[in-house]
């Protein structure tokens, strides 16, 4: 498989929504992958063309850039889709031209895509500051600190050690230390406009159009800079004024580098030629440029931006379908006629897939086999998490783990701890198996603890993704945490939404009422050549983990050790937060044993990396639960199990068609519990929308 533009998850979500209207700028690749609900027209539609489109096609999401949408617009869009609730997304971050009080009145939602074109800006602004031996200015002013003006400052604090910058930042706000800008000696920071532009020579202008900066640069803080002063301005231009405008007209030497919108700069020029100043008289004419956000490289993140906004709107409506039907399995088995579907691997994430499509009439057959070597499923180690957060710790670096990346990895495991919620009160019979809520433990000596509950706190507060209020996360301290799991080396925990699952049984328990319901296991292992013909007579699922082609192979290990005394007495469903390589260690007590999982190895380590690792994991175990290891170690009965979990290079999940019938589905790392039953339903909806009648 080539790899999508942008997470063939993110591709297979947005199909399963209604008509989606795109009038912004594209990508190739995006234009190429999209699937066929998503329509394209050119940002040039005209208003007329638009109202037409809206009408005909009765989209349910917009995705604009910098067209206006107003009354007009609004109240044809909500008249053609009468019901439901509509998304407007904006292909960039200004909202100035949507009437945002009519569409809250109308039901429809706009979210933005903020910062995402922010590095692309600042290397357009350096390419113009940039002197012509090749080298940056000496000392460089940056008007405006918010995602594009910390983009410029990081990155001509790498490209040059000499530089020095002088920010002007909003009145009575702190500066953040993103890149660590505000501890850089080389950056001051600035609240008064005449003290950061006296005298400058190169500068960037980049602060957001507001009350606060509306026509802020006059006449005298041009006469102010630098007679051969070079701006560049990202801005709206409404951040000059009119005295200013006449000012750089008649200035010889400053020169004005000005990128925005077409309309945009259609009306700047009208302004300066109703002042009396047309552009093109200036005695050094200014440069109006559309580059700054339209090369294919902004477009391509700009797409994948708002993919992942679309993928989370998909993400809530297929939530709300499902929790709205019975996740019951059935007692009796599906008629002879039914149509059939295979799925390849018989690991959680199979048994899942299988639940949901025998919930859709399918006979389902179930290809694999239950040994220990057969992967992450069938290891004799009875504990599985599901948490919000369980696949957001990733050892490959690479630039496809964005926030947006993140966020939506998050919000899938929300989801599928939504649905696992529902599966449980559907089938009593497998509650027993699990139990409520996770603790999170922070080390006593452990750094950036503030932040890291800060986020999970943030996560539970949350709407749930089928529309359910978020709630608090409990703190616990050091004192009562010592005396419910009498563990040491931990100084502060909280208590999370979750479950903790006594994996084996469940397993277990899910694969008789299948059987039950009349699914077929067969321990038969099916090669490619097989799978590609089974594909040819009907439906087939390929849920095989580290087997798929696409799926990076991730080692870690699970421990196993006999408890002592009251050590980690009462522990379920406890996360012990290390950073990488050893990552989250999950634990749980399961009779006599103590369970502990750890370690992230990346697929290219050499062997003594991924000893060093392994050592290090030991050592956190030996640290938590000292008594048990140290016995575990003098009898020799500590059990190191390696475990190769299947990942991808971009940490989002893999659902996606392949050739003929077949759906690849998998790749979730350590959560392919936790979003099993998010993809199982998300592949129910694609096979039930692509069967025949």
């Amino acid at each position: 498989m080539v790899l999508s533009s942008v997470p063939p998850v993110t591709t297979s979500l947005i199909a399963t929504t209604e008509i989606i209207l795109h009038i912004a700028p594209v990508s190739k690749g995006w234009k190429a992958d999209a699937p066929r609900n998503v329509v394209f027209f050119p940002p040039t539609l005209t208003r007329q063309a638009l109202l037409l489109q809206i009408g005909l096609l009765r989209p349910s999401m917009l995705i604009v850039a910098d067209q206006t949408i107003d009354a007009e617009v609004i109240d044809q869009w909500r008249t053609s889709h009468p019901f439901g609730e509509l998304y407007l997304v904006r292909r960039g971050t200004s909202l100035d031209k949507v009437r945002l009080d009519l569409c809250h009145a109308n039901n429809i939602r706009v979210v933005n895509t903020p910062g995402v074109n922010a590095p692309h800006v600042a290397a357009y602004i350096a390419h113009w500051l940039t002197m012509s031996d090749g080298s940056i200015p000496h000392e460089v002013c940056v008007l405006g600190y918010g995602n594009v003006g910390k983009a410029l400052v990081k990155l001509l604090l790498d490209r040059d050690p000499n530089v020095r910058i002088k920010v002007l930042g909003r009145f009575g706000r702190t500066p953040d230390t993103v890149g660590n800008a505000s501890s850089e000696s080389r950056v001051s920071f600035f609240v008064d406009w005449l003290e950061a532009l006296q005298g400058a020579c190169a500068v960037a202008v980049c602060v957001s159009l507001n009350d606060e900066s509306a026509h802020r640069i006059d006449r005298a803080l041009i006469q102010c800079m630098h007679k051969q002063a070079r701006l560049v301005c990202v801005a709206k231009p409404g951040v000059f004024s009119d005295d200013a405008l006449q000012a750089l007209a008649t200035a010889q030497d400053i020169q004005l580098v000005l990128d925005y919108g077409p309309a945009t700069l259609d009306a700047f020029r009208i302004r300066t030629q109703a002042l009396g100043c047309s552009v093109s008289t200036w005695c050094k004419p200014a440069t109006l440029t559309t580059q700054a956000a339209t090369t294919q490289a902004c477009n391509r993140d700009l797409d994948y931006a708002v993919a992942v906004q679309l993928s989370l709107i998909a993400l809530r409506g297929l939530v709300s379908r499902k929790l709205a039907q019975s996740l019951m399995i059935p007692s009796q088995q599906v008629y002879a006629g039914a149509p059939r579907v295979s799925i390849i691997g018989r690991g959680i994430n199979g048994l899942l897939q299988a639940v949901m499509l025998r919930l859709a009439n399918y006979q389902v057959t179930v290809f694999g086999g239950n040994q220990q070597s057969d992967g992450a499923s069938h290891k004799q180690v009875n504990m599985r998490h599901l948490s919000a957060t369980e696949t957001t710790a990733k050892p490959l670096n690479n630039d496809y783990l964005t926030p947006g990346n993140q966020y939506l990895a998050v919000e899938c495991n929300r989801a599928g701890i939504e649905l696992f919620e529902k599966l449980l009160a559907d089938n009593p019979s497998l509650a027993r198996f699990a139990r409520s809520r996770i603790v999170r433990a922070y080390r006593d000596d452990a750094t950036g603890i503030e932040a890291a509950i800060r986020e999970q706190r943030d996560i539970e507060n949350r709407p749930w993704p089928s529309g359910k209020p978020g709630g608090e996360l409990a703190e616990i301290n050091q004192l009562q945490f010592q005396a419910r799991y009498a563990m040491p080396g931990i100084g502060r925990a909280i208590e999370v939404s979750g479950y903790d699952l006594e994996f084996v049984p469940l397993k277990d328990e899910i694969e008789a009422l299948l059987q039950r319901s009349g699914v077929q296991f067969l321990p038969q292992r099916l090669n490619p050549i097989q799978i590609a013909d089974l594909s040819r007579e009907h439906f087939v699922v390929t849920a095989m983990g580290v087997e798929e082609p696409e799926a990076v192979a991730i080692i870690g290990w699970f421990f196993k050790l006999r408890a002592v005394g009251d050590e980690g007495a009462g522990i379920r469903g406890l996360k012990l937060q290390y950073d990488l390589p050893i990552g989250v260690m999950n634990c749980r007590l399961d009779g006599e044993f103590i369970l502990v999982s750890g370690g992230q190895v990346p697929a290219d380590s050499s062997p003594e990396n991924k000893a060093s690792i392994l050592a290090a994991c030991l050592a956190a175990v030996a640290r938590h639960f000292p008594n048990a290891y140290r016995r575990a170690i003098e009898r020799g009965d500590l059990q190191v199990i390696e475990c190769a979990r299947p990942g991808t290079v971009d940490g989002l999940s893999i659902v996606y068609w392949s050739a003929y019938n077949r759906i690849v589905a998998g790749a979730t790392y350590a959560a392919g519990t936790t979003q099993g039953l998010v993809w199982a339903s998300l592949v129910q909806e694609l096979i039930c929308a692509r069967a025949p009648a």
